[in-house]
């Protein structure tokens, strides 16, 4: 049996429904406003592709609400127009009562899943792309450790492929980064925590060590960049024993990087000089002296950089690997092959932490 004969998603619902809005010709409405919307908004700018109107339920309005300096306007009064417009649904998740506004005079309307377009990145997954790297997929795909894995690698490229809700549901794991399937805690964890944000691992993590046994950490330490997140991430660790927090970044060199935009999902990491720098670190120059036994990442894209600047702690401690791999759609093989390229001492397994949408997709890599 090939590996492409596991893909049964070869068209994009997003990119197939757009073709359908630009024959009729009807105005496109944006239906939300927070971040799925700012992703949406930005690839229809990428394309080209003009959206009329920017809405939300009246319940959601205020006069300041915008989207990328647009006013955002009532939902109610469009749906209410006799016109029919063409919808996009950028929502986490869509209510009966919000299709039936829709319905009222819906000539398209686009229902789908936005993960499709991926994080600081503008490239997105295609059936073409795994047909083209199949060989690299099938090789991933034999190599991971159980079934599950094996099954969330196809329910994932599925759903990308064609932004179609259903098949990442049905391998939902909902115990993020420290699943009990994968993970055995021992005495004197060291952890590392790339991204994070307000300390919400780090409170996972020591109740995924209580449950094991285990009272607390030898040692953790955090990274967030972020000035709000950082403050957030102090406070609600003040009183967790041999907690250190680090307000940078992480990537494969110390450095100051900069935002080629002020928008936090569709941020960009640049060399050239603006107003928004990030300092940097690289993992390998910070820790030193610690055996680390784990590292968590979530930064947005730059997880292959950063695990280049721990090539000295995966080549000297093994340390268990939680790295977001959904980022963009070469992450699933740049990933594990890089981390092979440094110690091929390693086993992979696939869980997915998102019950709709496929993000939050991890890439577990456990010492063999």
């Amino acid at each position: 049996m090939s590996f492409m004969s596991l893909i049964n998603q070869d068209s994009n619902i997003f990119i197939h429904s757009l073709a359908l809005m630009k024959k009729n010709g009807y105005p496109i409405v944006l239906t939300g406003a927070g971040c799925l919307a700012q992703m949406t908004l930005d690839f229809m700018d990428r394309e080209a592709l003009n959206v009329n109107h920017i809405a939300v339920n009246d319940a959601w309005l205020t006069t300041e609400t915008r989207l990328n300096g647009r006013q955002v306007e009532s939902l109610e009064s469009l749906a209410s127009l006799p016109t029919p417009h063409n919808y996009i649904v950028a929502l986490q998740y869509v209510t009966p009562e919000l299709r039936a506004l829709l319905a009222k005079n819906g000539a398209e309307v686009l229902i789908f899943d936005p993960s499709f377009i991926g994080v600081n990145t503008c490239d997105y997954l295609t059936y073409e792309y795994v047909d083209k790297h199949q060989h690299a997929f099938a090789s991933l795909y034999e190599q991971l450790g159980d079934d599950r894995s094996r099954q969330t690698l196809i329910a994932f490229l599925n759903q990308r492929i064609s932004a179609r809700h259903g098949a990442y549901a049905d391998v939902f794991e909902p115990i993020h980064y420290f699943p009990a399937d994968l993970i055995t805690f021992k005495e004197n964890e060291i952890f590392i925590d790339c991204g994070a944000y307000n300390g919400d691992s780090i409170a996972a993590f020591l109740k995924a060590l209580r449950s094991q046994g285990i009272s607390q950490a030898a040692g953790i330490i955090a990274f967030e960049p972020d000035e709000k997140n950082y403050q957030a991430l102090v406070k609600n660790t003040a009183s967790v024993p041999n907690c250190r927090n680090v307000k940078k970044g992480v990537w494969s060199s110390d450095t100051t990087l900069y935002f080629s935009s002020g928008l936090a999902l569709s941020s960009k990491l640049s060399e050239q000089v603006t107003e928004e720098s990030i300092e940097l670190a690289a993992l390998d120059s910070i820790v030193k002296d610690e055996k680390v036994t784990f590292i968590k990442m979530d930064v947005e894209g730059a997880e292959l950089e950063a695990l280049k600047g721990a090539s000295h702690i995966l080549q000297n401690h093994r340390p268990v690997l939680a790295i977001s791999v959904y980022h963009k759609p070469d992450d699933l093989l740049a990933i594990p092959a890089y981390i092979q390229s440094v110690n091929e001492n390693y086993r992979f397994y696939l869980r997915a932490h998102h019950p709709l949408h496929a993000f939050e997709l991890v890439l577990y890599a456990l010492p063999a």
